[in-house]
């Protein structure tokens, strides 16, 4: 009798340090995955959602243009860019832009009598398009996209308009000022 009550106390004893590995395991297992999820989580976090920084504000940009806004001939527009460590925002979004999205640059263009200032920033992908004199038309180089003088779509595969900004003449004749942000250093 005595070997029948060592051999059943030794069988519970390999069944609970059985258990007790495969417990440590799991939990080992689902701490690994767990920090696994969070390293890739968290940084794709801040790129989506990014903090402010302290010396980040917003308010309004002036920029000079080079030439006055009368001078601006119908069916042509003028370049400008953000000064350093400064950006504009757009008012409006499609596609890969959103308002609020930051733009370093951008084009006046006057189209029927009507001034429009426009951030530099296809809505296709966010890559930067040039005006060219000859079409009177906005050309993305990334994938072929042409926007018409007042931001319509002229030919895809972009599907938004391009985005605007919020702008006012400056003081000066050839100034604007554009709604824009300090970025933090």
């Amino acid at each position: 009798m005595r070997l029948v009550v060592v051999g059943a106390m030794s069988t519970n004893v390999n069944r609970t340090k059985s258990s007790t590995r495969r417990a440590f395991l799991g939990w080992w297992i689902a701490g690994l995955l767990g920090a696994t999820v969070a390293s890739v989580v968290a940084p794709l976090t801040v790129y989506l959602f990014p903090p402010r920084g302290p010396n980040q504000g917003i308010g309004k940009i002036r920029v000079a243009l080079g030439t006055s806004l009368a001078n601006i001939a119908e069916g042509s527009a003028v370049r400008f860019d953000a000064p350093a460590g400064m950006a504009f925002t757009m008012a409006d979004g499609g596609e890969a832009n959103s308002a609020g999205d930051p733009t370093f640059g951008g084009f006046v263009a006057r189209d029927r009598g009507t001034l429009r200032a426009f951030a530099i920033t296809c809505p296709h992908l966010g890559c930067s398009y040039a005006y060219d004199d000859g079409l009177r038309h906005f050309l993305c180089p990334c994938h072929g996209s042409q926007f018409a003088l007042d931001g319509s779509i002229v030919h895809g595969p972009a599907t938004a308009p391009l985005s605007h900004l919020t702008w006012q003449p400056g003081a000066a004749g050839d100034e604007i000022e554009i709604d824009g942000m300090t970025l933090a250093n």
